[in-house]
C-alpha cells in the first residue's frame, strides 16, 4: 500500500488542468479496475461517471480524486493476481529457486474416493537417487536406485523383520520425485490462483494440469519462493496426494538412507528381473521358480488342442519378463494366460481400477473376472508378444477384432490375465478358469 507522502508525491504529478479528454482517459482506467476486482453494476458505474465530472471541475477536489484513482489501481493489481503489500511471485522464481535444491523432507497424505487407503508418511529425497519414508504404522522404507541393480528395503521394526526388493536391470534412474516433476512446469502453462492464508502467513498460488491424468496446484511462500504446500489430483484413480511440512536441507544423516539391513532382522528377498530376456520355451517349473507370488498352470481340458508356455519380455513395459501361457482350442481360438512379477505401484493402480468395476464373472471358488480399460489394446500387446517369440503358434496377420481381455483376480489376490483373440462364451471363459492350479514347488 502506497504511503499517503508517497500519494501526494504521485498526486502533483498529475496534469490537473481542466481538459476532458485526459479525464474522460483517467476515469476509463479507474473504472476498468474497479470493475475487474469487485464486478461492479454498469449503473453504479454510471452514477460515478456523472459524478466524476462534476468533481473534477474542482481543482481542490483534484488531489483526492487522484489518490483515489492510485487506491484503486492498487486494490485492482491485488486482485488481477499481485499483491496489495507489493510482494508478487512469478513462477520463474519458484522453479529457479526450486533448482538449488534436491535434498527435502516433506509429510505425504494421501485420500482415496475408494479402495485401501494409504498411511500417512514423512518423506525424505537425499538427492534425486535416494529417498527414505517413515510410515505412521511404524515401517521405514529405503529407496536407492543409484546402480544398474536398484534396491528397495521395507523395515519393520517392532517385528525385527525386512523385505529386500532386487531390480535386477531396472536402472540407474531418477527417483520418481514430486518437486523434480513441479519445478519442469513451464511459465506459459501455469495459472495463478491468487492467495490465502495459512497459519498467520500469506501464501501464493499456482495451478498446472499437464494432462488429463493429474491437477497440480502448489502454495509458495513469497519471502523464500519456496512450496509450502502441494496438491496432486490424480483424476484417473479418484485420489488425492497432500504434500506439506516442507523442508529444504533438512538435518539427517546419510547413514539413514543405507540398504544395509540392521542386525537381528528377519529378511525376505524379492528379485525383479529387468534384465534383456530370451524368448524360449519353458516348464510350469520355470514359472513357479521366477515369480514372487503364487504361479498358476492350466488343466486338461477337452477343447484345448495345443499347450505352450514361453518367457519374454512384458510387452506392457517394453522390459521385463513375462511368463505366458498359450493355448489353442479346438474352434481355432488363441488364449493367452499372462503371469508376472508385477511391481507393488503398478499392482496397486490395477487394483485401484479393478474395486471401482463390477465382476463380470465370478466362480464358486470366489476367482472374480474383470474387463480391462484397454481392453482390445491389452489383447492385441499380449498376443503379438506370443507371436514374435513363437510365430509357429500364432502369426500377427491372423490378429482378429474381436479380441479381448479378462483380468482375472484370484482368491489370494493374485492377478493373471486372459487375452483371447477371438470371442469366447462365459462359459467356456469359467471353464478355463476353473481348472487353474497352483504350481507347487518340488519337495
Amino acid at each position: 500500500m502506497k504511503s499517503e507522502h508517497q500519494i501526494k508525491q504521485l498526486a502533483q504529478q498529475i496534469r490537473f488542468e481542466p481538459d476532458a479528454k485526459v479525464d474522460e482517459r483517467v476515469l476509463a482506467r479507474a473504472e476498468a479496475v474497479l470493475e475487474k476486482s469487485t464486478n461492479i453494476q454498469t449503473s453504479v458505474l454510471h452514477r460515478r461517471h456523472l459524478i466524476w465530472r462534476t468533481i473534477m471541475k474542482s481543482p481542490t477536489t483534484k488531489i483526492a480524486a487522484a489518490a483515489a484513482i492510485i487506491i484503486a489501481v492498487s486494490i485492482g493489481i491485488h486482485y488481477l493476481g499481485g499483491s496489495i503489500d507489493g510482494v508478487s511471485v512469478a513462477w520463474s522464481q519458484v522453479t529457479e529457486q526450486l533448482n538449488s535444491y534436491t535434498r527435502y523432507k516433506y509429510r505425504q497424505r494421501v485420500v482415496r474416493e475408494q479402495g485401501p487407503q494409504i498411511p500417512t508418511m514423512q518423506v525424505y529425497h537425499l538427492n534425486l537417487q535416494q529417498r527414505r519414508q517413515e510410515v505412521e504404522d511404524g515401517s521405514i522404507h529405503i529407496i536407492d536406485m543409484r546402480s544398474a541393480d536398484p534396491i528397495t528395503v521395507e523395515l519393520y521394526p517392532d517385528q525385527k523383520k525386512a523385505t529386500v526388493t532386487k531390480l535386477l536391470g531396472f536402472g540407474p534412474r531418477k527417483d520418481p520425485a514430486i518437486i523434480d516433476m513441479v519445478k519442469r512446469f513451464e511459465q506459459q502453462s501455469t495459472e495463478r490462483l491468487g492467495t490465502k492464508k495459512v497459519n498467520g502467513k500469506t501464501l501464493q498460488g499456482f495451478r498446472r494440469k499437464p494432462n488429463e491424468y493429474n491437477d497440480f496446484i502448489v502454495w509458495v511462500d513469497p519471502t523464500t519462493t519456496l512450496p509450502v504446500e502441494i496438491e496432486i489430483k490424480h483424476l484417473n484413480r479418484g485420489q488425492t496426494l497432500f504434500l506439506d511440512d516442507f523442508e529444504f536441507d533438512f538435518e539427517l544423516d546419510e547413514s539413514a538412507f543405507s540398504t544395509d539391513v540392521p542386525d537381528g532382522y528377519e529378511v525376505k528377498t524379492i528379485i525383479s528381473d529387468y534384465r534383456p530376456v530370451e524368448p524360449k520355451e519353458i516348464t510350469t517349473e520355470d514359472i513357479r521358480n521366477g515369480l514372487n507370488h503364487t504361479a498358476y498352470t492350466i488343466g486338461k481340458l477337452p477343447w484345448i488342442e495345443k499347450l505352450m508356455r514361453i518367457q519374454t519380455v512384458d510387452p506392457l513395459i517394453g522390459r521385463g519378463k513375462v511368463y505366458m501361457t498359450g493355448i489353442l482350442s479346438d474352434d481355432g481360438n488363441h488364449i493367452i494366460i499372462d503371469q508376472s512379477n508385477i511391481q507393488s505401484d503398478y499392482k496397486e493402480t490395477m487394483m485401484e481400477w479393478i474395486l471401482k468395476e463390477q465382476p463380470v464373472l465370478t466362480t464358486p471358488s470366489g476367482t472374480k473376472l474383470y474387463t480391462h480399460p484397454n481392453d482390445a489394446e491389452y489383447a492385441r500387446l499380449y498376443l503379438e508378444g506370443f507371436a514374435k517369440a513363437n510365430p509357429e503358434f500364432f502369426t500377427v496377420e491372423n490378429l482378429s477384432n474381436e479380441r479381448f481381455t479378462r483380468m482375472i483376480v484370484m482368491p489370494d489376490q493374485t492377478i493373471l490375465g486372459l487375452s483371447a483373440n477371438r470371442h469366447m462364451s462365459d462359459e467356456k471363459i469359467l471353464e478355463l478358469v476353473d481348472s487353474l492350479k497352483e504350481i507347487k514347488a518340488k519337495g
